[in-house]
């Protein structure tokens, strides 16, 4: 799945549905897409309340901390939410990627779902954050 890193206020807590399941959001909020020429041809006559649960609220504070999301679905996170980038790269340490995929990952703030590297004969396959693995010449 494609990675990307999204700006969020303190304490953010993403909503979940009923049965505890993120419920997938897109990085803007109503209002912003609403202002789209092509949000009418997505929506229609839509109710905007059924609308407005895909997209993000207004903060109403600043967006000063990190989160990993996941954008295959609209965006569901896949990590706590971190004060500062180094903590997403100790963080992404700890769940086993390597300090340069991680620090490439916060660099650049996405990662597409997979690319595949071919030498020769051999293909090497990298996922997510361990794009940043990949030889120099190959990366996104």
């Amino acid at each position: 799945m494609g990675r990307e890193i999204r700006r969020v206020p303190p304490g953010w807590e993403h909503p979940k549905d009923a049965k505890g399941h993120y419920e997938p959001m897109l990085d803007q909020t109503l209002q912003n897409a609403m202002a789209d020429e092509d949000f009418d041809e997505c929506w229609g006559d839509s109710d905007l309340e059924t609308a407005r649960r895909y997209y993000r609220p207004e903060w109403t504070e600043e967006p000063t901390h990190y989160q990993m999301y996941e954008t295959v679905s609209e965006g569901t996170p896949v990590s706590p939410v971190f004060a500062s980038l180094d903590e997403l790269v100790g963080w992404l340490i700890g769940q086993g990627h390597s300090r340069k995929a991680a620090e490439g990952f916060a660099k650049h703030g996405w990662a597409p779902s997979m690319e595949i590297v071919r030498k020769g004969n051999e293909c090497m396959i990298y996922m997510g954050v361990d794009i940043y693995d990949m030889p120099a010449a190959s990366q996104p």
